[in-house]
């Protein structure tokens, strides 16, 4: 009997403790994770403009983190990236982009527009010479920095006119004295403006233009419109007690310049140019009274200018002559 109340208690038990468990799973509430939240990648900027040779920053305004970035041409701008600022130079004129990844896998690019917001020149004025007795005379503007595509006007063409546009290289033309104001514009629309003033002059050539000829390595001498051609003898030397700078083809054409004094820098006197340029006439042209200076002198080379004004008319030329016994 006493073992029967014994188990009826300990089955009592159990299933109270059943009923607790029940109970307690039940008014547990269920735990479930939240959701990721994924962060955009963006940035202060969709586009940035910089100037060659300078830099700008931009910065990420939001992503997940770890930014890494590289520029698509190296060759156009280059970065540096310090946590959320990236900091863009220019090399060159052109577009490239920036790529920017974060920790989240997030990819986003930026637009680079790397130019020159000046237009920069080989000088700030110019002058154009023309010289005495000649129609029109010339010279050159470089460009050494812009955007390309360049569009350039003169306001006043009856004074200075574009002669030509090759690359970065603008070929002017005075035509008579005066100011004009050339006005140079780049695809980008910067545009410069540059003050031109055209002379007469009797000057045969500027200090540019004297340096173009020391720095010339070609053989040839040129008075007015005359040249050595590709065939005959070039050289420089005494002769009769004078000194013969000479393009000549056996005497049937030939360019000729006497000068008294040696072969060293500076003034000479007593110069006489003759030409000859008909193959088979015997018309010479003769020019006395020539003024002829020797810019530079080497072992091997002779570098001058010769001009004479003759009726109200500026002739001129220059030679690049190997030393030699000149023959007549």
């Amino acid at each position: 009997m006493k073992l029967k109340y014994f188990y009826s208690a300990v089955i009592t038990a159990c299933l109270a403790l059943g009923f607790t468990a029940c109970s307690n799973d039940e008014d547990t509430p269920e735990v479930k994770p939240e959701p990721k939240v994924e962060t955009a990648l963006t940035f202060d900027t969709d586009t940035v403009s910089v100037g060659v040779g300078e830099t700008t920053t931009f910065n990420i305004t939001a992503g997940g983190g770890e930014y890494k970035a590289f520029c698509e041409n190296p060759d156009v701008a280059t970065l540096t990236i310090k946590e959320k600022a990236i900091t863009v130079t220019a090399i060159k004129s052109g577009l490239t982009g920036i790529v920017v990844s974060d920790a989240a896998g997030n990819y986003k690019r930026v637009l680079v527009k790397a130019m020159y917001k000046n237009i920069l020149l080989d000088k700030e004025e110019v002058n154009v010479n023309i010289k005495v007795g000649h129609t029109a005379g010339y010279t050159t503007l470089t460009i050494m920095g812009g955007n390309g595509g360049y569009e350039i006007v003169s306001d006043h063409e009856d004074i200075v006119d574009v002669y030509s546009v090759v690359d970065n290289v603008i070929t002017l033309r005075g035509i008579t004295n005066g100011t004009a104001m050339l006005t140079i514009t780049d695809k980008m629309g910067i545009s410069k403006v540059v003050k031109v003033t055209v002379i007469t002059t009797d000057i045969p050539y500027t200090e540019e233009e004297k340096a173009d000829i020391m720095a010339s390595t070609k053989e040839n001498i040129v008075f007015d419109n005359n040249q050595a051609q590709g065939y005959g003898s070039l050289s420089i030397g005494e002769k009769d007690g004078k000194q013969l700078a000479q393009w000549n083809y056996s005497d049937y054409i030939y360019l000729k310049c006497w000068f008294s004094g040696d072969l060293t820098v500076g003034r000479k006197t007593e110069g006489k140019v003759e030409v000859k340029s008909d193959y088979w006439g015997n018309s010479v042209t003769q020019y006395e009274g020539v003024n002829v200076e020797i810019l530079k002198v080497s072992d091997t080379h002779v570098w001058g200018i010769m001009w004479v004004l003759k009726d109200n008319y500026l002739h001129y030329g220059y030679f690049v002559l190997p030393k030699a016994d000149a023959e007549d």
